[in-house]
């Protein structure tokens, strides 16, 4: 009978003692999670956590057809337009870099460097002659842009800004057919009789596809708008380009 009890009693005390251990089980888990959980606050408070950059670098390309404003300068100093009342545009290609930031949700700015080209061209042919030339005048240009955006992994925006353009250059190229059908050409070049510093404005509209690797794909439909005169306060002509395109390129964030 004494054998009988003793054998109840280390029964009900096991038990016990493997219940408690089952019970402390979970809690013990709880409590582990809970300091991971502080340990996670912690970490983002203190900023240990990566965050997402807001930043990229660019590389663009811009193709425009360009044409331009010419209209005589005043009447002391005003001359004919001549032949160049029949000018028409002129397709060119423009190339930058830069970077852009997210400001907040919906604002972004971008701002850079870029090689700027903008002109116009004239063409007459007769049955026996011909004669066309294109204007080029190229530019180191400094856009800045403040945008308006919506969406994060395909992202739409719309903007505007200023360019402020260094002269570097204007080159014509000509080419005429004589009387005899031989055909010419010729190139000139200077940086004399013109402003060496002018500003546009700019306008564009765009998207931006964001891919998981900090790449992003850009096309963004744009339009320049020269406001001061390519040529000096006392030339016989205002002239001031416009250019109507499209720029493409690719960002990385960094």
């Amino acid at each position: 009978m004494k054998g009988f009890i003793l054998l109840i009693t280390v029964f009900l005390f096991t038990n016990t003692i493997i219940g408690q251990i089952m019970i402390g089980e979970p809690a013990s888990e709880q409590k582990k999670q809970k300091q991971k959980s502080k340990a996670t606050a912690v970490a983002d408070t203190i900023g240990l956590k990566k965050k997402e950059s807001t930043t990229a670098a660019y590389l663009v390309s811009n193709w425009s057809k360009s044409y331009r404003l010419l209209e005589k300068n005043g009447d002391i100093y005003g001359d004919t337009l001549g032949i160049r009342a029949d000018e028409r545009n002129l397709t060119t290609w423009s190339f930058g870099i830069g970077m852009q930031s997210q400001i907040n949700k919906h604002v972004m700015w971008d701002g850079g460097i870029s090689f700027l080209r903008n002109g116009e061209s004239y063409s007459y042919s007769a049955s026996d002659t011909s004669f066309s030339y294109q204007n080029f005048y190229s530019y180191i240009s400094m856009p800045v842009r403040i945008n308006y955006t919506i969406g994060k992994d395909l992202k739409f925006y719309v903007g505007a800004g200023l360019i402020p353009q260094m002269f570097t250059g204007y080159r014509q190229e000509k080419q005429w057919t004589t009387s005899t059908d031989a055909k010419v050409e010729e190139t000139v070049k200077t940086k004399i009789g013109y402003n060496s510093v002018v500003l546009s404005s700019v306008f564009n509209v765009g998207l931006i596809l964001n891919f998981k690797n900090n790449w992003s794909l850009m096309v963004s439909p744009e339009a320049r708008i020269q406001l001061t005169s390519s040529y000096p306060r006392l030339d016989g002509f205002i002239h001031k380009g416009r250019a109507y395109g499209i720029t493409f390129g690719l960002t990385r964030k960094i």
